[in-house]
């Protein structure tokens, strides 16, 4: 029996669960875990989305804030404010614009759509990857997990995490995790159009909530052609750019040491770890892969690290944009 209650046009599932096909390869799985908990895959109906977020800085002072989501097909107009900070960003026909004002948005706030919007994984992150299925046990309750393992030069072992994880549940992607990023878990969910949406949702450092949400409105409507025009003064986003190592070092501006392992240290065992890494246009560090590292355990604690780091945003003709970059962390016995 499924009891459900209903709040901002949302059915949220209280009791039971919704039926699923069943499917066999862990990379089928999670593709139908995706499509069923994606919003940014409905295109029959326009759709408007409206999140009441708070982000918590180290002293645990929360910064409320909205992100609202208007969603037309092709077209798309997104909308962060946080008190002075704000960030809107069109796509229309094919073209990106965004325009920003005040200080830095909270580096959360996009980590915080992206699980209502799209919690499963992102193209970067399936390509060359091997699915790959474990059990794991979170919080007394167990979960059926997908790791995108990519193979890494110089190291066999792959601990469960190393690699961006979705854990799943009655069909559904309900965490999302990986060494040195925080986990992003789906705390209730509704349904909208035939999907199995979140309606609350959290992001946790370790033991302690970074960012909570959940929805105050998602609702179909009718959409106003002129509403996906660029506004004055708005700035046409450019394509990823592809920088060199060195070029995306001399851009970094805050950095974390990274903590050599223990068992590293008993086994006096020295290496690198190299990372294709992605930095948004706001110098924030969005994805990191290990293509090369001499043991696990340092390949967990440079994702930790670099995780933390920021850079001064990378200007292609004046504009900043999003790169793709390598990093190469060293661990050496006197420390990395």
């Amino acid at each position: 029996m499924i009891r459900t209650s209903c709040v901002a046009g949302v059915c949220a599932v209280v009791m039971g669960a919704m039926a699923v096909a069943q499917v066999d390869s862990p990379a089928s799985r999670l593709e139908a875990a995706s499509a069923l908990t994606s919003l940014d895959g409905i295109d029959e109906k326009p759709w408007h989305l409206k999140l009441d977020v708070m982000v918590f800085d180290e002293s645990k002072i929360p910064n409320e804030g909205t992100i609202e989501v208007w969603h037309a097909g092709a077209d798309q107009r997104t909308v962060y404010t946080f008190g002075d900070a704000s960030s809107t960003t069109l796509k229309h026909e094919g073209k990106t614009f965004y325009s920003t004002s005040g200080p830095s948005l909270p580096f959360e706030a996009r980590e915080v759509l992206r699980e209502f919007v799209h919690p499963g994984p992102q193209p970067e992150e399936i390509e060359g990857a091997v699915p790959e299925l474990r059990k794991q046990k979170f919080e007394k309750n167990d979960f059926e997990c997908v790791m995108l393992t990519q193979p890494i030069r110089g190291s066999r072992e792959v601990p469960l995490g190393l690699f961006p994880t979705y854990c799943l549940s009655n069909g559904i992607i309900r965490i999302t995790y990986n060494f040195g990023g925080q986990t992003m878990i789906l705390n209730q969910t509704g349904t909208f159009l035939g999907r199995k949406v979140a309606i609350e949702s959290s992001i946790r450092d370790g033991q302690v909530d970074v960012a909570t949400a959940k929805v105050a409105t998602l609702a179909t409507y009718t959409p106003v052609p002129e509403e996906f025009l660029p506004a004055e003064g708005m700035v046409q986003a450019t394509g990823m750019a592809r920088i060199s190592g060195a070029v995306s070092g001399s851009h970094r501006v805050k950095f974390v040491e990274p903590i050599f392992p223990d068992s590293a240290k008993i086994g006096h065992k020295e290496g690198s770890v190299v990372l294709h890494a992605v930095i948004d246009r706001y110098g924030h560090v969005r994805s990191l892969l290990p293509t090369s590292a001499a043991d696990p355990d340092f390949v967990i604690s440079a994702i930790v690290a670099v995780r933390q780091w920021t850079y001064r945003p990378y200007l292609l003709n004046g504009v900043a944009t999003d790169v793709e970059t390598t990093i190469t962390v060293n661990f050496r016995v006197s420390g990395a």
